[in-house]
């Protein structure tokens, strides 16, 4: 404080053209420390101060609370405001305070988070701060009379040196996201449950590199079998990822990854464009195959979808009954009437629509009445239970004889035994996919195993 007082002393002292500039200096600079909606010291103070706790004689353990996930506050923030959002904030750095020594020092790191850093006598316990925090941010925020529920998560991570500042601060964050599943709200940094959050990252931002490159992303094509007849007469096209470094990733990992950004258009885009031309070669030699396609719900929620769809139809050279689009329930949970709108559109363009993964998700008879499906695929849990005679294939009677006499086609998904195959044949179930009649396979084996059956 007192170097302080002089510093702004010989700022004084100085010519008056230079003074008003210096002044302004040394204000902004105490200024861009402090959060301007609780007053505390931020993030850049606790970058300063990192090296007194970390070099510390003693123990010390940081403590990084957080009030809320971004979605709930933006569920806060649309419903009652920025200046409700900002009381919310505020009221939560209150509690804390109330919780600890009137000297602990509290950062406000980001919009919801808080840091501590507690001298402790061992590092590998909880400190009875961090219980006691969570224990009273589990009940409600009163704000303006309004009770406000947190979902705080408090995280715990030694304070090290060698860590240094910024990676101590999002390993903390990792272990307060990790902590909303901990059985008392408390959790310390873990690193393979850290290792996973970097892998999504990374897999994130390595993914326009293999969006652009020739030699990353592939398709595989599972045939569908007519079970009446034995003959393959469509195929779904399943996205492959070889990362250069980590291998084989599953689409099941990646995909909705690329759901929760920007990157699902270019990446459904990529799937349209070589599944439809790989479907023009498939007619060219003689295969009347129609192609089933993967759609995300954000696609759906996407304007024009349908419309872009059509015109790449075109584009490749095939007809929209070529085309099959695959959607999940979820599609129509998360955006009901404009992914309704675009899928209608689309049927009535000509291009068949299937409904995935069915009686995984929302499945209700007063639902089903009103999607916009030709083809319902019954989810492979249903199917998979059908080994031999005497398996309960209760579920699956039904669910075929509901959705055949609402007039849409089912699909059964997860084939894998003869008796799995005879059984939902003789239940007059249409169609199949599964490895008993064939596994997902690339594009010159599908079309040798295609020929071979003539």
């Amino acid at each position: 404080m007192e170097q302080r007082t002089r510093r702004i002393a010989n700022v004084m002292t100085a010519g008056p053209a230079s003074t008003h500039a210096r002044l302004n200096a040394e204000f902004l600079a105490q200024l861009g420390r402090y959060d301007h909606v609780t007053r505390l010291p931020n993030r850049l103070q606790f970058i300063d101060h990192f090296d007194d706790f970390a070099q510390s004689d003693r123990p010390t353990m940081l403590v990084l609370l957080t009030l809320a996930d971004a979605k709930h506050y933006n569920e806060i923030l649309r419903a009652l405001g920025l200046a409700f959002s900002e009381d919310f904030v505020r009221a939560g750095a209150d509690l804390l305070a109330s919780l600890l020594p009137s000297d602990t020092v509290i950062y406000h790191v980001s919009v919801l988070s808080f840091i501590i850093a507690l001298p402790v006598e061992t590092v590998d316990t909880h400190p009875v701060a961090a219980a006691r925090i969570a224990s009273a941010f589990s009940g409600a925020l009163h704000i303006n009379a309004i009770p406000i529920k947190t979902q705080v998560g408090v995280g715990l991570l030694p304070a090290d040196a060698q860590r240094g500042a910024a990676e101590s601060l999002r390993a903390a964050l990792v272990a307060a996201q990790d902590s909303r599943d901990a059985p008392n709200g408390v959790a310390f940094y873990n690193h393979k449950s850290d290792t996973a959050h970097l892998r999504a990252f990374r897999l994130l931002a390595d993914m326009p590199r293999a969006i652009a490159s020739s030699d990353q992303l592939s398709l595989h094509y599972q045939p569908r079998i007519d079970l009446q007849t034995g003959q393959c007469h469509g195929a779904e096209a399943l996205l492959r990822w070889n990362h250069p470094e980590f291998g084989p990733v599953s689409p099941a990992e990646f995909v909705p990854l690329a759901e929760q950004t920007v990157l699902i258009t270019p990446l459904t885009d990529w799937v349209m464009t070589h599944a439809m031309a790989q479907n023009r070669q498939f007619l060219d030699a003689g295969h009347n195959l129609r192609m089933s396609i993967n759609a995300s719900p954000v696609n759906l929620s996407e304007d024009d979808f349908d419309k872009v769809l059509l015109d790449r139809c075109d584009s490749a050279g095939l007809e929209p009954r070529h085309l099959e689009l695959e959607f999940t329930e979820g599609t129509l949970a998360t955006n009901s009437a404009r992914a309704i709108h675009q899928l209608t559109n689309l049927r009535e363009a000509g291009i068949a629509v299937a409904l995935d993964d069915f009686g995984s998700g929302y499945s209700n008879l007063s639902y089903i009445t009103h999607i916009p499906a030709d083809v319902l695929k019954i989810d492979q849990s249903f199917v998979r239970p059908l080994k031999e005679s005497g398996d309960d294939d209760f579920l699956v009677r039904h669910i075929i004889s509901i959705t055949q006499g609402l007039g849409f086609r089912v699909c059964a998904e997860g084939i894998e035994t003869a008796h799995a195959y005879t059984r939902l044949r003789d239940l007059g179930c249409e169609e199949g996919q599964g490895y008993f009649m064939a596994r997902p396979m690339p594009a010159d084996s599908l079309l040798d195993w295609l020929d071979a059956r003539g």
